[in-house]
């Protein structure tokens, strides 16, 4: 990409660097495997991305999952700390080592998710982002609070964003870590942590800050078999299992306003159903 920069009677073709697309993902040990099968899946789309962020949690010193793409950054962790670092790295790599520019657009996929019915799901969902000047996601729940599955057809804007799909543009991250510790601060939960609801997070601070997402027509995606036991969602649903599962959404809901109607069912029998 060029733009023509007058001096004078002269005009000079001066190249600057067109935002790249970056693949976001998290993983696990017990999911290298199923990464790897990601990664391998991500470099047959039509539209790959320039590289990926790989951030290894609870990965220690054990190799990184294989990837024929480049590797921008590699965050590792000794423990678990949850899915939600994946955005304090994406967020912390505007600094000062340059590793992400502002318009850098990011998409975030889970480890577990195939991708074989959705071949141009980047390509989508960079779209997506281009044309509204927002963010992007695969699915999640619309303004009219009807939920958006991923598909052929985009159900227009959302309210709320899977985590799986969500795709944004590097700068409208900034101040996200700020705003999930003063939710936390607050009494709400630690939704960039461990068991977190990173999803709910990001979704609402896209909202607070007047950033759009948009829901878009990706193809069909779906997580891959056997992967239940080893997800986050599962440990939460066993950690709180007498819990209203939409608590933290609604507990971020109180704290910012963020529009989330709970439509979870009611108590029954001392357990949520």
């Amino acid at each position: 990409m060029t733009i023509e920069v007058i001096e004078g009677q002269d005009a000079i073709a001066v190249p600057i660097a067109a935002p790249r697309v970056i693949a976001l993902i998290a993983t696990i040990p017990a999911r290298k495997r199923s990464c790897e099968r990601l990664l391998g899946e991500i470099s047959k789309q039509s539209q790959k991305p320039d590289g990926v962020i790989l951030v290894l949690d609870g990965y220690g010193d054990e190799p990184a999952p294989a990837c024929s793409l480049p590797v921008i950054i590699e965050h590792r962790t000794a423990k678990a700390l949850g899915a939600g670092l994946r955005w304090r790295v994406g967020e912390g790599a505007l600094g000062s080592d340059g590793k992400l520019s502002p318009d850098d657009i990011l998409v975030c996929l889970d480890d577990d998710i195939m991708l074989f019915e959705a071949p141009h799901i980047i390509r989508a969902l960079v779209k997506a982002v281009e044309a509204g000047g927002g963010a992007a996601a695969a699915m999640g729940r619309g303004t009219d609070d009807k939920f958006a599955a991923p598909g052929a057809y985009s159900r227009g804007d959302l309210i709320y964003a899977a985590g799986c799909g969500l795709t944004v543009r590097a700068k409208h991250l900034i101040g996200l870590p700020e705003f999930a510790a003063k939710i936390q601060a607050d009494g709400g939960p630690d939704a960039l942590g461990l068991l977190g609801d990173d999803d709910a997070l990001v979704s609402a601070y896209l909202w607070k800050t007047g950033v759009k997402i948009r829901h878009a027509a990706t193809g069909n995606i779906f997580a891959a078999p056997g992967m239940y036991a080893t997800s986050q969602t599962a440990a939460a649903a066993q950690a709180g299992k007498r819990e209203n599962p939409d608590a933290q959404k609604l507990a971020i809901k109180k704290a910012t306003g963020w529009p989330w109607v709970d439509n979870s069912v009611r108590l029954v029998g001392g357990a949520w159903r």
